[in-house]
């Protein structure tokens, strides 16, 4: 029989549905695993099954081979220690006779120069397909874990929208750490808690309202998780640990960039703007302590300001309905910002020694534009060998023959080929070796682009 289009289309849309419930009722999890908190000898693993259930977490990898049995539980998170830093892991959770694989790496020492990206990405909210072409895109450039801006699902209360978030992120979260911030969107009810936000998430538990907001280092860079929800009373109780943290992070050894990470933005030139309580209250300590970059969402855009030395980031172009510039945009929003898009996106951020570069990533992957400032540390001098006995015996013949060839032959057509050795093998040595040492170190950087 002959179907009418519309009638062919809700079939279709039947059949995605049914595909993916039953995608998801043959995995042994209904949500992750996923990974949270990572340091250098630790990491948290969490899942969600559709009922309590008792499960076993397999972890192997640079001297680790541990297994570790679960009682029954609906929610499960595991804190596995006993780790070594900078090292990658295979683990496995087995519920039920079924298995789900993934990997995880261990951040560095703290304080360790070595070379890292990051990925900041926000408001996923409604929009299921942008927000999958961000999550694919984001996979494919494998960072080392990922900053989240806020704002992940519509109404923080309906558990419907916090399965979407986790089936679409389900293949990403399994390998990368998330470090998330709350945004306006997660809260829920009355009150606007975050009930479940802090549910589904663990976070440092390093602030005087745990997993509200926390710190974190990550080799040489500390970064501060903001709650800036007026709701939470955010002037009022985190400015003094916000400063505190600042304080702490200039006076420790081996710290260069801190990045702090709050949904509202302080400067904006989109529908919600600049936030002035924000600006007005912790701009001037990001000043102060020479804070290197803000990333926030909120506004569904991507823009980039600068302020007193400090730059701005609006990265909340992961899946909500996208705003236009606004026409009332204030005159100090409009001399912060320096470049604004309307655009899905995500923001892949390279830290290596003193240098930081920032680039926004559209859904498609081509690039809007690359900030960057700061040095990547100086190489070591290559070391060059001294020359053998033997190289010295040949130096000398070479030498010898070219002066003849030299007297006798000017256009050099008879000149014998050259054997190296003596000054010339030296500083055939010292200009390969320079020239290793600066392609392994640009090899290196451009493979942490993931060029």
């Amino acid at each position: 029989m002959r179907r009418a289009p519309g009638i062919v289309v809700l079939l279709a849309c039947a059949a995605v549905a049914s595909a993916a419930g039953d995608a998801r009722a043959e995995r042994p999890l209904r949500k992750g695993p996923y990974l949270q908190n990572v340091a250098p000898r630790a990491v948290t693993i969490m899942w969600e099954t559709s009922h309590s259930q008792p499960a076993t977490l397999h972890v192997t990898g640079p001297g680790v081979d541990r297994t570790i049995a679960l009682t029954a539980a609906y929610r499960q998170e595991v804190v596995v220690d006993g780790l070594a830093p900078s090292s990658r892991y295979a683990y496995e959770v087995e519920v039920d006779g079924k298995l789900e694989r993934g990997e995880l790496a261990t951040s560095p020492e703290d304080g360790t120069d070595v070379p890292f990206t990051f990925v900041a990405y926000g408001d996923t909210r409604s929009q299921v397909d942008p927000h999958r072409r961000i999550v694919e895109r984001i996979r494919a450039e494998v960072p080392d874990f990922l900053l989240g801006t806020g704002d992940m699902v519509d109404e923080g209360s309906k558990e419907a929208q916090w399965q979407q978030f986790f089936d679409i992120e389900r293949d990403m979260l399994r390998d990368n750490v998330l470090f998330p911030s709350v945004g306006n969107h997660d809260r829920q009810g009355g009150g606007r808690t975050a009930d479940a936000w802090r549910g589904y998430f663990a976070v440092p538990e390093n602030s005087p309202d745990p997993e509200r907001y926390y710190a974190f280092t990550y080799g040489n860079s500390r970064f501060v998780v903001l709650d800036s929800n007026m709701h939470s009373f955010a002037l009022t109780d985190q400015t003094a640990w916000l400063e505190g943290q600042l304080q702490q992070a200039r006076q420790t050894p081996g710290i260069r960039h801190i990045f702090v990470v709050m949904h509202h933005p302080p400067f904006s030139v989109s529908l919600h703007g600049g936030q002035r309580d924000l600006r007005e209250r912790w701009t001037p300590l990001y000043e102060q302590y020479g804070v290197d970059a803000v990333f926030s969402g909120h506004d569904h855009v991507y823009s980039r300001a600068e302020r007193g030395g400090v730059h701005y980031f609006v990265t909340g172009g992961g899946g909500a309905p996208l705003y236009p510039r606004s026409p009332r945009a204030s005159d100090l929003d409009k001399a912060a910002v320096k470049y604004f898009e309307r655009v899905n996106h995500f923001l892949r951020v390279h830290v290596w020694g003193d240098l930081i570069e920032v680039t926004a990533v559209r859904a498609d992957g081509t690039a809007i534009e690359t900030t960057t400032w700061g040095e990547p540390p100086a190489e070591p001098a290559p070391a060059v060998a001294a020359p053998t006995e033997a190289e010295l015996a040949d130096a000398v013949t070479a030498s010898a023959a070219v002066a003849a060839v030299g007297a006798g032959d000017p256009a050099g057509l008879a000149r014998p080929a050259r054997r190296g050795g003596g000054l010339g093998l030296g500083l055939w040595i010292a200009m390969g070796g320079f020239v290793l040492a600066v392609g392994a170190g640009v090899g290196l950087w451009r493979g942490r682009r993931g060029a």
